[in-house]
């Protein structure tokens, strides 16, 4: 299991909990043994039953269940083995499994305030989402998938319990996260819930396929060398772990951004599972159990505010990034020139697009030629650019064609990578046609790394010609040239961004913030506008190497680097400075609003420390920070830096975690 596993070392996991929390002794006697039972196919009622009486108050709260409203059996049942003559074996496994996980995981060791019956609803209910998801799909194992949801997030538990960061007081923090909750657990609390669960799940037993789900539940997952089953059943899991966030049923009390990966479009057909059916089947497992849990089913309201939420977090999360493969370039059939060269004459996208469609219109001459961009959210192609006769135009800005359950030229030339006439014959053609005023249309393919991204689209609108085929070899070529030329604009585009940024940060570098201070000094100058400097010190840096080595040394740069760009402003530039300084280039900012800023800054970092004690016994994190303003009798921008510096000494002269002013 190893070899797949990427697993944290014991080293790694002393750091982050304290040494009682090592073994976690109660639930590995129990609750593993309960997880060897419930998934293995031979093991009898019998077997169960043994079990679970081991502990009367597993057993009261199993048959509590069992005897609710939910299941409305007819008469009063007092035994395990009874129960499965009415529930049958599986049903009753899933309930002992759920109830011995509660009762000596969730409920049981000391708590800090994070709120477990929320975690406890959230387990539930990916569960149930879990196991209604494998049904639609026909995954041969839905209690195994049931089990995964059930225990996807048993990592935060760990930390909850044993933690030398109070998890609490993390996830209240957590409120100004703005990427997802693991990330920033990784950053603050030097590991993440997924791989401390995956590293304990394996140490007690787990199957190898639910440890990989329970540490790839919120990351990309392709890579692994896994067969087709067990790919499908992590997918399940983190299908099932996003409808419940999105349904207001998180696991812990605050709205964080969480990705779908691109894997699960790639193993399930979404659009045949009845979506309706698996979120009722959880509302009523959920509901029905409530009261034995003790959380609330939440209202139609609070739902409804749930949804809003998470469609607002939703909007802003980009994802996808795709493994780059070598192109193999067509043979050149024929030379034309203008529209080969085209595509190379910039290295910004936009100039690269327009170049290229003014070369087609010349060299082939189309009346028309547009550009169509895949929506995959939408399962629809999008217009984004259109040459007319020369001229660009918005015409077809809103034209749009549907891939919805089709299997027409449009799909064809997606999956072919290769160019199509689209003439009406197969369905759906017809009903595009004739948006565009047009009997056919030629559309071919453009790749990036091997994978379309977007197509050529171009036709006679004006003179109504046909569509020669024999220029099809040609413009395949040009769209091939289109697709290296977008590589390249893109790889440019992330050299010049490495080649300004710090490489362990992701700041700008000091040559990168030299450049635009200089820029904004001079643009201060000549419109007499308000700039100012800060410069920020880790105090007693050297420290943190020396008492807990240069890693971890590391991750608090990274942290103060991630601090100073989420409370900075986008018109501000951040950069590192050199070792454990840090500058800020405040535009448009007089003295007063700078040291306002500043102080933002300082609390905030001073308030982090606080929540690292824990991690960083005997060390407080703090910082000093030195501001300088542009005054007329300034004559260089180097001359603000060594004011900044100054003030900076200053500051922590006079004691650190303070901010002086030059």
């Amino acid at each position: 299991m190893d070899k797949i596993l990427s697993l944290p070392s014991d080293s790694d996991i002393e750091k982050v909990l304290k040494k009682e929390g090592k073994e976690l002794p109660g639930f590995a006697q129990v609750m593993a043994k309960m997880l060897t039972v419930c998934n293995d196919p031979k093991a009898s009622i019998e077997d169960v039953a043994k079990l679970v009486a081991t502990d009367p108050g597993i057993t009261a709260k199993v048959l509590g269940i069992v005897n609710s409203s939910f299941f409305s059996l007819r008469s009063r049942v007092s035994a395990i083995s009874e129960a499965v003559l009415f529930l049958g074996i599986d049903e009753i496994k899933k309930i002992c499994l759920g109830v011995t996980f509660f009762e000596k995981m969730v409920k049981s060791g000391q708590k800090k305030q994070f709120d477990r019956t929320f975690f406890w609803r959230h387990c539930l209910c990916v569960a149930s989402l879990s196991q209604a998801i494998a049904k639609e799909i026909g995954y041969p194992s839905p209690e195994d998938a049931y089990t995964a949801g059930l225990l996807h997030d048993f990592g935060k538990i760990v930390l909850d319990r044993s933690g030398r960061v109070n998890y609490a007081d993390f996830c209240k923090n957590a409120i100004n996260c703005t990427g997802p909750l693991v990330e920033a657990e990784r950053d603050i609390l030097g590991i993440g819930h997924d791989d401390l669960g995956a590293y304990y799940g394996n140490r007690w037993g787990f199957s190898q396929k639910l440890c990989l789900t329970i540490q790839y539940h919120h990351r990309r997952f392709s890579h692994l060398d896994l067969c087709k089953e067990d790919m499908q059943f992590i997918c399940i899991v983190c299908l099932a772990d996003f409808l419940a966030w999105t349904q207001g049923m998180g696991s812990v009390d605050v709205i964080c951004p969480l990705a779908l990966q691109p894997e699960i479009e790639k193993r399930i057909q979404l659009d045949r599972i009845n979506f309706e059916a698996v979120i009722q089947k959880m509302d009523e497992e959920i509901e029905n159990t409530a009261e034995f849990y003790e959380f609330e089913f939440p209202s139609s309201n609070q739902y409804r505010a749930s949804l809003l939420k998470a469609n607002l977090k939703l909007s802003t999360i980009n994802s996808g990034s795709f493994s780059s493969k070598e192109k193999e370039i067509h043979e050149k059939k024929r030379s034309v020139t203008a529209s080969i060269t085209a595509p190379h004459s910039s290295l910004e996208p936009q100039i690269i697009l327009s170049a290229t469609l003014k070369a087609i219109c010349q060299d082939f001459g189309f009346d028309r030629v547009y550009i169509l961009r895949a929506s995959p959210p939408l399962r629809r192609l999008q217009v984004v650019k259109c040459l007319k006769q020369d001229r660009f135009s918005d015409q077809l800005a809103s034209h749009y064609i549907s891939m919805d359950n089709v299997d027409n030229g449009f799909l064809q030339c997606l999956r072919n990578k290769a160019p199509v006439v689209i003439n009406g014959a197969l369905p759906g053609e017809n009903e595009v046609l004739e948006r565009f005023s047009i009997s056919q249309m030629l559309v071919v393919p453009f790749c990036s790394h091997d994978k379309v991204i977007g197509l050529l689209g171009m036709d006679h609108v004006e003179s109504g010609k046909k569509i020669e085929p024999g220029l099809f070899s040609s413009i395949a070529i040009v769209a091939n040239e289109l697709g290296l030329a977008l590589e390249n604009a893109s790889a440019y585009k992330k050299a010049k961004s490495a080649s300004m940024h710090d490489g362990m940060t992701g700041l700008l570098n000091r040559m990168a913030v030299d450049e635009l201070l200089k820029k904004a000094f001079l643009k201060a100058v000549k419109e007499n506008i308000a700039l100012c400097v800060a410069m920020i010190d880790v105090d007693h840096f050297k420290k943190f190497n020396d008492m807990f080595g240069h890693q971890e040394g590391d991750n608090v740069l990274k942290l103060i680097a991630k601090t100073l760009k989420k409370m900075s402003r986008p018109t501000d530039h951040v950069g590192r400075y050199g070792g454990e300084e840090f500058i800020v280039v405040l535009n448009d900012t007089g003295p007063a609003k700078a040291v306002v800023y500043a102080e933002r800054i300082r609390k905030e970092i001073e308030h982090l420390g606080h929540l690292l004690s824990d991690r960083f016994q005997g060390l407080g994190l703090t910082v000093s920070i030195g501001i300088s303003k542009f005054e007329n009798d300034i004559k260089s921008h180097d001359t603000l830096v060594s004011k900044a510096d100054k003030a900076l000494y200053k500051a922590k002269e006079t004691g650190r975690n303070r901010v002086v002013s030059g």
